[in-house]
């Protein structure tokens, strides 16, 4: 059934998903080692075996599917609760519901802000439908 689906597509294309994937597994790997195991003297093996679950297409079946907390933890990932600091909490929630409202509300695409308050904010035009009401003469 998938036969003439897959023909259509040349040896090249399952090459390039390999690269893909395996530039992507070292990025991982480079960035855990880097950001987030840098001080552990055995940080490279973590950095690889998280890289390998996360990279598991049979665990996860998507790139656009929710990891929760508990199973990013589970994997090996450093996670601290955003809720054990009410102050940052407070910080991030309020971007985030400034970002949302702003998304919602206006043509607003994408925001990219500084410490400094530059901000480039790409913005969509949104055609919208005008419709004319006229009221009806029943006469």
């Amino acid at each position: 059934m998938w036969l003439p689906i897959i023909e259509q597509y040349g040896p090249a294309l399952i090459v390039e998903c390999e690269h893909a994937i395996d530039l992507s597994r070292s990025l991982v790997i480079d960035w855990l080692k880097r950001y987030m195991y840098g001080n552990e003297h055995d940080g490279h093996k973590v950095a690889e075996r998280v890289a390998s679950t996360l990279s598991e297409h049979t665990l996860f079946k998507s790139h656009g599917r929710h990891i929760d907390r508990s199973q990013a933890k589970e994997i090996g990932l450093k996670i601290t609760d955003l809720e054990s600091d009410k102050i940052l909490e407070d910080l991030v929630l309020s971007v985030f519901h400034a970002t949302t409202h702003t998304f919602g509300a206006t043509g607003a695409v994408k925001i990219i802000e500084n410490q400094m308050a530059n901000a480039y904010i790409k913005h969509q035009i949104v055609p919208t439908a005008i419709q004319r009401y006229e009221k009806m003469d029943k006469t």
